[in-house]
């Protein structure tokens, strides 16, 4: 039970018929759902869309130019948005670098990261600030509400030499229509050079530590429900450690119990 955003994407996909169409593979898709953007994004297996899916993945220099690349773009389903709205988006957080020894992003890069859009270049911070940026597109004025847009992504400015690496960058969208709330942090992950063979490892480390769901019954930490979490579980109320208050009410009793076996039957995704 390994969980992933994938797993996540499938189980919330809220679309009748997810067919991603003219929807490239390479885009986000990004659309309006209970007044909040959503992202997802086509599943190349099935050609269908799935909500959320907030990863993708870039390589620097597919255009013919080192440090640089217009992917992924944001690329609408027919109707998803609402007709003449705006997007734009916000850089969260100081750009990462993947560590191959260690495994990880806990690294802030030290190159600079540039997203260009609508003729504007936004600096990423090199510190853990948010920088505003801008709107980078506007949906159609027509009942489709189509928007297809790609903003630039520049390392070190787009110049030489090219840079090996795999970089981190989170950013979050949202519109000028105040009663739309913006997305939840999307992850775009570029790989340069060397760096290209990180970069499933990379997206794997962000599903795992920054996607990945709490499962309140799955006691052992280990992504798997079993007659080891039963076992944890009946030792900890046995002993009355806080893990066996189920129901976190002060009290170990028998609605702790029935609270443990109902999430365990439920599952977890």
């Amino acid at each position: 039970m390994k969980l992933t955003s994938h797993l996540l994407a499938t189980i919330a996909c809220s679309c009748s018929v997810c067919f991603g169409g003219d929807v490239h593979d390479a885009d986000f898709v990004p659309a309006v759902v209970d007044g909040k953007i959503v992202v997802g994004a086509v599943d190349p297996d099935t050609n269908q869309i799935v909500y959320p899916s907030p990863i993708k993945s870039a390589i620097f220099g597919t255009e013919g130019f080192p440090n640089f690349t217009n992917d992924p773009g944001f690329n609408s389903e027919l109707g998803g948005l609402i007709s003449g709205m705006t997007i734009g988006f916000n850089i969260l957080q100081a750009p990462r670098i993947w560590d191959d020894v260690n495994q990880d992003f806990e690294t802030i890069a030290t190159e600079q990261l540039i997203v260009r859009a609508a003729g504007q270049n936004i600096h990423a911070p090199m510190t853990d600030t948010v920088v505003m940026g801008i709107p980078f597109g506007q949906a159609s004025l027509d009942p489709s509400a189509s928007f297809h847009h790609h903003m630039q992504y520049l390392l070190n400015g787009g110049l030489p030499p090219m840079v090996d690496g795999v970089w981190m960058l989170q950013l979050e969208l949202w519109s000028e229509n105040m009663s739309i709330e913006p997305s939840d942090p999307l992850y775009i992950v570029f790989g340069q050079g060397d760096g290209e063979q990180y970069v499933e490892d990379a997206i794997e480390w962000i599903e795992d530590n920054l996607l990945a769901t709490s499962c309140a019954p799955d006691l052992t930490g280990d992504q798997t429900l079993d007659f080891f979490d039963i076992s944890a579980f009946l030792t900890a109320f046995s002993e009355q450690d806080s893990a066996g208050d189920f129901n976190s009410d002060g009290q170990f009793d028998f609605f702790d119990i029935s609270a443990f076996l109902s999430a365990y039957s439920a599952g977890c995704p």
